[in-house]
């Protein structure tokens, strides 16, 4: 199969079609199809700031969620050396996280979120720019809201805990750790955790925030752009995003590089949680709820934001600043869309699906 170029712009005219209509005021798109660039749609500005910029391929987006896939490959390098394995029980590399029903919890329970963990933490005792290591060291008395293993309770407690697990054994920052031993060997050049100040005239605002203003403002506020949340604080451009998706469709390779091995890539995109119901309560659930480590996976979901032609073994996420990336290992293809409106409103539902579906469509 190769991709119709005349096809895939008209997918791409689904995107245009949503700044037309002002529900996003920035966009980009990459596309990759046996690893090499099928088409690239780019459209809006930055920010709403006098002569800002037009998103262009350097364009960074906050990624917020798609970045747990990459927090989990971190842990998934930590296992490969043999530092640790995916059924140790949390409380014996974080002693304090022990009793109250967690003992059992186990590292593929944090990264296939069936560990029981609530879905965000409770943040009401800290003051409001509490910085990433102090939120994260109060995880340790995060309690299950359902039994372990019963169900994919989606977690972002659970991947704080992940963070806490990566420093504890590397003994180093998680940041560091994701810079020396997942971004630079990806070839992510420019994807960031708490990226330096120059770079803030590139970072595309979010719209639709609760905090309009604030000097916490999620997303804009240089108080949010310095955070380094395991669960959601990466910050790229759509060239990167594809890339990271692209390693796993090529057994974990990145230009001629082995950067992890074919059995970690298969392993991660693998089905771990079998006929368990769950996903994000409050946003989208199914009764067989198919996730690999770190990835949401297709399985059966219907519906699903990779559209209506994707394989059951296609591979993704999404992220609530209203971003979404997959890769389906059958017809080689990788997609990835980023914009920059919250889903607190719902707009991406049924736009996410309709704009996947055309771009799988436009394989003949």
């Amino acid at each position: 199969m190769t991709v119709d170029p005349e096809r895939l712009q008209r997918a791409f005219r689904i995107l245009q079609g949503w700044l037309d209509e002002g529900t996003v005021t920035a966009v980009a798109s990459v596309v990759l199809h046996h690893g090499r660039v099928a088409g690239e749609f780019y459209g809006g500005i930055v920010s709403p700031a006098p002569e800002a910029p037009a998103v262009n391929g350097s364009s960074l987006f906050h990624i917020v969620s798609i970045g747990k896939p990459m927090t989990a490959l971190a842990v998934m390098l930590l296992v490969e050396s043999g530092c640790i394995a995916l059924d140790d029980p949390v409380g014996d590399i974080l002693p304090g996280f022990r009793g109250a029903g967690r003992d059992a919890i186990t590292v593929r329970q944090l990264l296939t979120h069936t560990s029981g963990l609530p879905q965000d933490p409770d943040l009401s005792q800290l003051p409001p720019d509490v910085s990433t290591f102090d939120e994260l060291r109060t995880y340790i008395h995060a309690l299950p809201v359902v039994p372990p293993g019963s169900k994919v309770e989606y977690s972002n407690v659970g991947y704080g805990l992940l963070g806490l697990v990566i420093e504890e054994v590397s003994r180093k920052p998680f940041a560091t750790f994701m810079r020396e031993h997942v971004f630079a060997p990806s070839g992510l050049d420019d994807t960031w955790l708490a990226p330096p100040d120059h770079l803030f005239p590139r970072i595309v605002r979010v719209d639709g925030t609760f905090d309009r203003g604030s000097s916490t403002e999620r997303f804009n506020s240089t108080y949010a752009r310095r955070r380094t949340h395991p669960a959601g604080s990466v910050i790229a451009t759509a060239r990167d995003v594809a890339r990271f998706f692209q390693m796993f469709l090529d057994n974990g390779v990145v230009e001629g590089r082995q950067v992890i091995s074919p059995a970690t890539a298969r392993l991660m995109i693998t089905n771990h949680t079998a006929g368990l119901r769950g996903g994000i309560e409050g946003f989208m659930t199914w009764d067989d709820c198919a996730w690999g480590l770190g990835f949401d996976l297709r399985g059966n979901k219907r519906p699903h934001f990779s559209g209506e032609f994707t394989s059951p073994g296609a591979f993704g996420h999404t992220g609530v600043s209203g971003v979404f990336a997959w890769a389906d290992p059958e017809i080689d293809l990788v997609c990835v869309m980023l914009a920059n409106r919250t889903l607190f409103n719902a707009w991406n539902t049924s736009r996410w699906s309709r704009f996947s579906t055309a771009v799988v469509a436009s394989l003949r």
